[in-house]
């Protein structure tokens, strides 16, 4: 059975071939390996791509997210979670949306082309088998551009409003938290979203983390006890 890597770099390869304008857009660098811990998989993080904006960087990005490596992003990780009861270094599946190197940040590239429509093309069928390999398994995804490639229909692409945003979220006036429905996803199962952690900068997240933490702890105890229940029906 090939790697996720090995398959991934095939993937590269049909991008850069492909006579597509993304084609321009694409770096011919090894992939990063997905991060697993080392037992059973009871959480898996998307993130966007390893285009980290320093390019000479890049060479040293190896694994998903760095989380080979200590750091606040690590430590961020690390903290999700511990407070839904599960340890990173054992319990932990984080992957890319899209696993290949761009030649700059994606969000920043000017091209005539819609870059992570056409890089969907190609990477949202691996995603898919991908994410099959973990049936069950709750996902949370990482940062908001991501929220445009995994949402569709009329479903919010904003992160803070699963995170209960009012205009008067300081007086305490909070909408309900809430995830992307199964209905409202290109990858067919449901998934809570998640700033990526240099924005928790910002008042709003850093005030709601916790309490969004628990909210995602509950609903996943609560499907587990649905779960037994439709078992032993």
């Amino acid at each position: 059975m090939q790697s996720m890597e090995q398959l991934g770099q095939q993937v590269v390869e049909k991008m850069i071939q492909s006579g597509r304008p993304i084609s321009r857009y694409v770096s011919s660098q090894a992939i990063p390996k997905p991060f697993h811990g080392r037992g059973p998989v009871r959480l898996i993080i998307l993130g966007q791509d390893p285009t980290v904006k320093n390019a000479e960087s890049r060479k040293h990005v190896c694994t998903v997210l760095n989380l080979d490596k200590s750091g606040n992003l690590r430590g961020y990780i690390d903290r999700i979670c511990k407070t839904i009861g599960i340890s990173a270094a054992d319990n932990l599946y984080a992957t890319n949306v899209f696993k290949n190197f761009f030649t700059q940040p994606p969000t920043t590239i000017k091209a005539e082309c819609d870059i992570f429509h056409e890089a969907g093309s190609f990477w949202m069928p691996v995603l898919r088998d991908e994410l099959a390999t973990f049936p069950g398994v709750p996902i949370l995804s990482l940062g908001e551009p991501l929220l445009n490639v995994l949402i569709e229909g009329a479903a919010s692409r904003k992160v803070r409003d699963y995170w209960g945003f009012t205009p008067t979220w300081k007086m305490g006036q909070c909408n309900p938290f809430r995830h992307v429905a199964v209905d409202s996803t290109v990858l067919g199962r449901p998934f809570f979203p998640f700033p990526h952690q240099p924005s928790l900068q910002k008042q709003f997240y850093r005030e709601r983390l916790d309490a969004y933490l628990a909210y995602m702890r509950q609903t996943l105890e609560i499907g587990i006890r649905e779960a037994e229940t439709a078992k032993g029906s």
